[in-house]
């Protein structure tokens, strides 16, 4: 099971992260179109400092192998298929949720208040075939005691973080593509 317990001391926070989702070169789509994503989603380095366990769960996509089946099928090239797959595809797959469940299935140990950080924005009203996100309707969030804010979305560095834990991983790779996220414990 792809997962590895970390410090809170090696998780890097910056405000600045939230800022990455829009920039002169890039503006993330889902920018102000979700209850998770910023500028809506909350800065949490405080907040999780409470938390005494912390574990990075992490899923492992074989891209390469992806991109040489499409290639069978399509005339696009490498590249047109790698980012096709990364900027679309990629977000509905849940292997990252798959692994979600596995550690929090055999986690045993007993805590008061648990934080789930995800991968990109929020899918729960997707998982839970309830439609689309409803901030851009101006309703609600159905589900906001289930709001899952990426790890991005909450200032944390993700590849920096990643980088530092020396994982036995190839990140970054050409080969496969990782989705990770968080679970906190307190």
């Amino acid at each position: 099971m792809p997962f590895v317990q970390i410090k809170y001391d090696v998780i890097y926070f910056d405000p600045k992260v939230q800022e990455m989702c829009i920039s002169p070169s890039f503006k993330c789509p889902f920018y102000s179109h979700s209850w998770s994503c910023p500028p809506n989603s909350p800065y949490l380095e405080k907040a999780m400092s409470t938390y005494t366990d912390f574990y990075l769960i992490y899923s492992t996509f074989d891209l390469e192998e992806y991109i040489k089946k499409e290639k069978e099928k399509t005339n696009r090239s490498e590249f047109f298929i790698k980012n096709t797959f990364l900027l679309t595809k990629s977000f509905e797959l849940n292997d990252l949720e798959t692994e979600f469940d596995k550690f929090l299935f055999q986690y045993n140990k007993k805590y008061k208040k648990r934080l789930l950080l995800y991968d990109g924005t929020c899918k729960y009203c997707k998982i839970q075939n309830a439609g689309n996100c409803t901030f851009d309707s101006g309703e609600l969030c159905r589900f906001p005691r289930m709001i899952r804010y990426s790890m991005e979305a909450v200032g944390i560095e993700v590849i920096r973080t990643v980088l530092e834990l020396n994982l036995d991983v190839e990140y970054p790779s050409n080969k496969y593509s990782f989705r990770f996220g968080l679970v906190c414990f307190k």
